[in-house]
């Protein structure tokens, strides 16, 4: 019953397009659960409803956003003194990264905090502060992320800085307008850093294609990047050994890739740099012509 249910433990969403649909659906489903000797408590269903809770976030009418009552206790959460309290921060707040496209650069003050040998009891400075209050402000502004359709194409921008990486995973709707599913970022290591400009684009590709392989993998869909030697890499020889390496893993997607100018490639492109901690407004409804973001280090593994 995957196309319409899901359950995780003992929890089971029942989503359909129409009434007609849901009650129908959700027949099958009690069915199925009376057939296997299994019951649920009435009081703690919800029928025809057009938005719920589930696993800390908010569903319906193709939008996922976090949960408020999640938020609100990001929002009222004191200043850490601790590298424990701080590391329960960030991984409260990490939890919904995917909804702040520069997360990993406004937490990088924060998470400077918890690297191995600084003491437990944080130096919280004013830098702390402000990303700590951007944090809270970024999830409290209520960000939505569109919910991915298997039916309509996927599209990727990548984009690689001096720094790090970023990408996007985007769908467009009925209109041609695109919305974002997930945002990625992380910081290159220091040997990573030293790489060809064609090494770090063609490693912010390969990167971005396995943390979405679950989404992409043996479907087709265009990846989109501003660096148009990748456009031909697949066909590419020559003695460079890691590009000929990444090339290969490359031949596992069914993908176009597509040169695209930078100014077209705004998310992807900020998501790959170290930004301040100034929050934009972010809604289901983006296209990456239409505004920027900043983003950075990946905090959570």
């Amino acid at each position: 019953m995957e196309s319409f249910a899901v359950a995780y433990i003992d929890d089971i969403c029942v989503f359909s397009q129409t009434w007609e649909d849901h009650v129908s659906q959700v027949r099958q489903v009690l069915d199925r659960l009376q057939g296997a000797g299994l019951t649920v408590k009435a009081e703690k269903c919800k029928v025809g409803m057009a938005e719920v809770s589930y696993l800390g976030h908010r569903v319906g009418s193709g939008r996922l956003k976090p949960e408020p009552a999640k938020v609100e206790v990001i929002r009222d959460w004191p200043a850490p003194h601790t590298k424990k309290q701080v590391q329960a921060f960030i991984g409260m707040a990490g939890y919904y990264r995917r909804f702040v496209p520069h997360f990993s650069a406004i937490a990088t003050p924060i998470t400077e905090l918890c690297k191995k040998g600084k003491p437990d009891k944080v130096v919280w400075t004013e830098q702390c502060q402000v990303a700590f209050r951007a944090l809270k402000e970024a999830l409290v502004s209520g960000p939505v992320l569109a919910n991915l359709d298997f039916d309509k194409a996927f599209v990727v921008f990548t984009d690689a800085s001096d720094t790090g990486l970023g990408a996007v995973l985007m769908q467009e709707d009925e209109k041609g307008e695109r919305h974002p599913i997930v945002y990625l970022s992380k910081k290159l290591l220091p040997r990573e850093q030293h790489y060809a400009a064609i090494e770090k684009e063609c490693l912010a590709m390969v990167w971005a294609l396995k943390k979405l392989e679950p989404y992409l993998f043996g479907r087709h869909f265009t990846v989109y990047t501003d660096h148009s030697p990748l456009t031909w890499l697949h066909q590419m020889k020559g003695a460079n050994a890691k590009l000929l390496r990444w090339s290969l893993l490359l031949q596992d997607y069914d993908m176009d890739v597509v040169h695209v100018k930078g100014s077209a490639n705004l998310i992807a492109d900020a998501l790959s740099r170290r930004g301040g901690p100034e929050l934009p407004q972010v809604t289901g409804h983006s296209d990456p012509a239409q505004f920027s973001l900043e983003g950075g280090r990946d905090v959570t593994k």
